[in-house]
């Protein structure tokens, strides 16, 4: 796999004249940025692909234990967690999106709410089984950081807020999911002592 990625970093550098270096050097050294740039999203995104990968290590786990309830909800929990991580790192809904496929911010927005909108449906009751309130404030916060990126003027202390409500959301995020992986991997474990 990592010999695919590889490459595929150098045929698309071959194909678009694009250096290797840009692909991979760090961003902050190419753009000749200071060392703290992008410090609260680098921070965010430990804590997406931290929330990701305890998912699928849980969802394995269930899957082991044949416990099926619980595998689909942590599977999808993983693959939601896993598209905000990569919307996140690679600016799908804010420069992929709108430049390649021509999809207003607003419109990624909402489709990122719909597709939550049917996860809470579908799997509401393993969420009321859970830390619940962790999820309400994670979305909580996600909305107060939307509402601020889509209404508010971009001045300096408003990225603050802006971002500050994102890593609360997503702080929030991974701490319901820590807590809801943590009991569902204890109830597995038990089922099979």
């Amino acid at each position: 796999m990592l010999l695919a990625l590889l490459a595929s970093v150098a045929a698309i550098s071959e194909y678009f004249h694009i250096p290797v270096s840009k692909f991979t050097r760090d961003p902050t050294q190419i753009l000749n940025g200071h060392p703290f740039t992008g410090i609260l999203s680098n921070i965010g995104i430990l804590f997406w692909c931290s929330t990701a990968a305890i998912c699928f290590f849980s969802a394995a786990i269930q899957w082991k234990s044949k416990r099926s309830e619980s595998l689909k909800f942590l599977l999808f929990s993983g693959m939601i967690s896993l598209l905000l991580l990569l919307d996140d790192l690679f600016l799908l809904h804010e420069i992929i999106f709108p430049k390649y496929l021509f999809l207003t911010e607003t419109t990624v927005y909402l489709v990122y709410i719909f597709i939550i909108f049917i996860y809470l449906v579908k799997f509401k009751h393993d969420i009321l089984k859970a830390d619940y309130v962790l999820l309400y404030f994670a979305l909580g916060f996600f909305s107060l950081s939307i509402f601020s990126d889509v209404f508010l003027m971009e001045e300096n202390y408003i990225f603050l807020l802006e971002d500050g409500f994102k890593l609360f959301g997503i702080v929030s995020w991974f701490l319901f999911f820590v807590r809801t992986c943590f009991g569902k991997t204890q109830e597995a474990l038990d089922s099979n002592s």
